[in-house]
């Protein structure tokens, strides 16, 4: 059962083919193939597209994430102490502009005692003398804004 295929190598027409070529010739009527499913499996593949199937995997998929999200907001407080963050972002565009001034030129700041109220420091927005992490993080976003376009201009 020696076949030449249409195309092939000259070189090759001697030896045997392994399979025969059906591409070019349409198979026995009721033989046409179809894609709605995975044979293999036996599953039709419009039974996962229908309407009830679609609307439960979207209840699913969204009671999934309602759950999630319930179990960060009570376990976050475990990881980050977001209280205590809040205290240090409480900042106002005054408080930066004074803070900035601090920092470009200390020597006429005559003050540096921290203000408490009961035992407890002020917010940074009532007090240029309290810590605060706001400056600290713009300052490192701002770095790595400029870095990147500073290599991105030089291709690197």
């Amino acid at each position: 059962s020696k076949r030449r295929h249409r195309g092939s190598n000259p070189n090759m027409a001697g030896q045997h083919q392994l399979f025969d070529d059906t591409s070019a010739v349409p198979g026995p009527p009721g033989m046409e193939y179809h894609n709605h499913g995975s044979p293999a499996l036996g599953i039709p593949t419009q039974a996962f597209l229908s309407e009830p199937m679609s609307n439960f995997a979207m209840a699913y998929g969204s009671s999934l994430a309602t759950q999630g999200k319930e179990m960060v907001d009570k376990n976050i407080d475990r990881i980050i102490p977001v209280n205590k963050l809040k205290y240090y972002f409480a900042v106002d565009t005054v408080y930066v502009g004074k803070k900035i001034g601090l920092l470009l030129f200390p020597y006429m700041h005559q003050d540096w005692e921290v203000r408490y109220q009961q035992d407890i420091p002020v917010a940074p927005r009532f007090d240029v003398n309290a810590p605060d992490l706001y400056i600290p993080v713009m300052a490192f976003i701002t770095y790595i804004l400029v870095a990147g376009l500073a290599l991105g201009t030089q291709n690197k």
